[in-house]
């Protein structure tokens, strides 16, 4: 049989679009197509044993995070990136053994986060939804949809739904969510608020290359100054709603830069174009019309829009920082596009018209050649953020927007790829988490400068073929025993300039150890794992949701056809295995919390209260997955009333330690937290 007889779509891609954008040379195109069919698209996961307790633990003062009533505490996922603060950290656990469980709304692309409430539940906003879905409510368990709110406008991308607690009936929640053109607030049973028109015009009924900052705004995000619910648009524009009413109650406010650098009627190969088609067919369906994947990539890549980041807000000031274009005249010309790129710290002041209670205005502007791919994320104290530059750069900031250091990347001789996503800032010990298009990175923050501690060692399968990468994919997510991620393995190819783009084969997710950066446990996705462009969410029973936005593996379907499983949309869960250890995480966790704490009660007592209320999420996590642990068999009945018994205990000594402060206290429950995890171990 002729050779070109059996060459697919994805074959034609790569050679028609190899030569033009990778100087690819004869040799190279036969590599390829040997690649495609005799590379082993199935290489198995090695053997992970049954994860020990982690080794990381807290040391010294840490950060306290400004918190405000509506959003108390960050045990579980939110927002956006965890919180209005971009930490993209909780202070639970996620299982230490997973395992993929289900697979969920396969007709919607995702390429942002999900949130939570306090029972689990899952709450999403898909991009460009044919049926005009606001907000979905997903069972936590099981997937299963539960409720839907559809929109009365034509739909953007970019914003997703934001928990809130419900300071007006304390335990209970609201979720809010908005486009451009309308606001809703709705009560976790589906019944309604308000959902109303926000006077602003909707998106144009046809995408053009100019016009893409039409249809993305980033929101909502809470800010406590004004009560107000607010959102950032393509176009730079800011506006914000009062919380409770649905009303403007503040000025919009537009952010001077100009567009971004674009690649107008971007010419794709037509075997990329085809995806939009075949394996992305759902994703194009409620799209404007004239939408198509070169407008899609484009506003992945950021092109020509203002913004395409979320933003952070600080829950003292009121103070929200944006990462967005900078003035067309920095770049030393005046034609409609910015090659700058700028963090703004824009103020919230009171307005003199009387109009409106409040303005935005701002107050500080920290200007960088390129732009940044990664969302500004915010220290406990709001007093220092974090932001990448387009060139490998880490770059710390004061409330001012004075670099306080820079790290590049690509300091200890690895990669210096841009950061994407967040920075991941935890609570304690300074550490940072960045990821890169293939890394996950342990950054320190020393103060005036920056150390690395380790660059994460992705080596989940085994036997993998000699062109074949095993990168990250997406944010990290700091918890309290690791860091949990999403990787995948699969070639890397200059598709669209000089960055090589991965194209998973498979994917899965994975926990690394804080102190070393390496696996204590990586589960395979199987024939349900996606890549994504959103977070790696951890569940409040200890799980991970997977978002589904799989352009690479779409791209990976286009080279190796059948030979590896289909793109679909939705949302996948990793749900906990063995929650016997799960537990005693909690317990380990619980028992290093106190352990500092106690350590810095005399210099940083605040800190040591911060540490003992994170205990109390760790152990209401702990009852939280107990009837999952009895109903699987991991754990009798029997057991499980003794591990309850001596929590309450703990509780109790930590009770008496609030009237005295006797340390002796903190110690005894150390020694039962410790008995605990003994027993998971046993």
């Amino acid at each position: 049989m002729k050779l070109k007889a059996v060459i697919p779509i994805g074959l034609i891609l790569l050679l028609v679009c190899c030569a033009p954008l990778t100087g690819c040379k004869p040799v190279k195109k036969l590599k390829i197509v040997w690649m495609k069919y005799t590379a082993d698209v199935n290489p198995p996961v090695r053997k992970f044993e049954i994860p020990k307790r982690h080794q990381w633990k807290p040391e010294g003062k840490r950060q306290i995070q400004v918190t405000s009533e509506l959003m108390p505490r960050r045990n579980i996922w939110r927002a956006r990136h965890g919180d209005v603060m971009n930490s993209d950290e909780v202070t639970t656990v996620v299982g230490p053994v997973l395992e993929i469980d289900w697979v969920s709304e396969t007709n919607y692309f995702n390429p942002a986060s999900a949130s939570f409430d306090s029972k689990g539940n899952i709450y999403n906003t898909p991009q460009f939804p044919v049926d005009k879905t606001l907000i979905e409510k997903l069972d936590g368990n099981s997937g299963k949809l539960l409720w839907k709110i559809y929109g009365t406008k034509r739909p953007t991308g970019g914003g997703r739904p934001l928990v809130l607690s419900d300071p007006d009936n304390p335990g209970k929640e609201i979720i809010y969510q908005g486009e451009i053109a309308e606001v809703v607030a709705v009560h976790p049973n589906g019944e309604v608020i308000y959902h109303k028109p926000t006077g602003f015009a909707e998106p144009p009924e046809t995408a053009t290359f100019e016009n893409l900052g039409e249809y993305n705004s980033n929101g909502p995000n809470y800010n406590p100054l004004f009560d107000g619910l607010v959102w950032v648009t393509g176009t730079g524009m800011i506006y914000a709603i009062d919380r409770k009413t649905g009303e403007q109650n503040i000025e919009p406010f537009y952010l001077p830069g100009k567009p971004s650098p674009g690649k107008d009627n971007r010419k794709l190969p037509k075997a990329i174009s085809k995806l939009e088609q075949e394996e992305l067919a759902y994703q194009f369906k409620g799209t404007p019309e004239g939408y198509t994947m070169a407008h899609q990539l484009a506003v992945i890549l950021g092109e020509r829009v203002v913004n395409y980041n979320y933003f952070s807000v600080d829950q003292k000031t009121g103070a929200m920082w944006i990462a967005a274009t900078d003035l067309d005249e920095k770049d030393g010309k005046e034609d409609g596009i910015s090659e700058y790129g700028a963090l703004y710290r824009i103020d919230v002041v009171p307005n003199q018209t009387k109009k409106y209670k409040w303005k935005m205005k701002i107050g500080a502007k920290l200007s960088f050649k390129g732009g940044s791919a990664s969302t500004p994320a915010l220290r406990g104290d709001g007093q220092r953020g974090y932001v990448g530059d387009a060139f490998g750069n880490m770059i710390a900031f004061d409330y001012n927007c004075n670099i306080v250091w820079k790290y590049s990347l690509g300091s200890d001789g690895g990669g210096a790829d841009q950061i994407g996503g967040s920075i991941s800032i935890s609570s304690d010990n300074g550490e940072l988490y960045a990821i890169t298009r293939r890394d996950v990175i342990k950054i320190e923050d020393k103060g005036d400068h920056a150390k690395l501690a380790w660059r994460a060692k992705i080596d989940m399968y085994e036997n993998i073929d000699s062109q074949f990468h095993q990168w990250n994919l997406d944010t990290a997510t700091i918890t309290a025993n690791g860091i949990a991620f999403l990787a995948g393995v699969g070639p890397a190819f200059k598709l669209f300039g000089d960055t090589k783009v991965f194209l998973p084969v498979k994917v899965g997710v994975g926990l690394l150890d804080r102190k070393t950066g390496e696996l204590r446990w990586f589960a395979d996705g199987k024939d349900k794992g996606q890549s994504s462009l959103a977070m790696v969410m951890p569940t409040p029973d200890g799980g991970i949701l997977i978002a589904h936005s799989p352009l690479r593996r779409a791209i990976a379907r286009g080279l190796f056809g059948d030979r590896i499983h289909p793109t679909r949309g939705g949302m996948t869960k990793y749900s906990p295995r063995r929650i016997d250890l799960l537990i005693r995480d909690i317990a380990v966790a619980a028992s290093d919390k106190i352990n500092r704490g106690i350590k810095i009660w005399d210099i940083q007592p605040e800190g040591t209260k911060a540490d003992l209320a994170e205990v109390k999420d760790l152990i209401s996590q702990a009852r939280f997955v107990a009837p999952r642990a009895i109903k699987t068999g991991d754990i009798s009945q029997e057991q499980w009333n003794k591990i309850n018994g001596k929590f309450e205990i703990v509780e109790k000594l930590h009770h008496d330690w609030q009237n005295n402060h006797k340390t002796q206290y903190l110690k005894r429950s150390i020694k039962i937290l410790e008995e605990i995890a003994n027993s998971s171990d046993s």
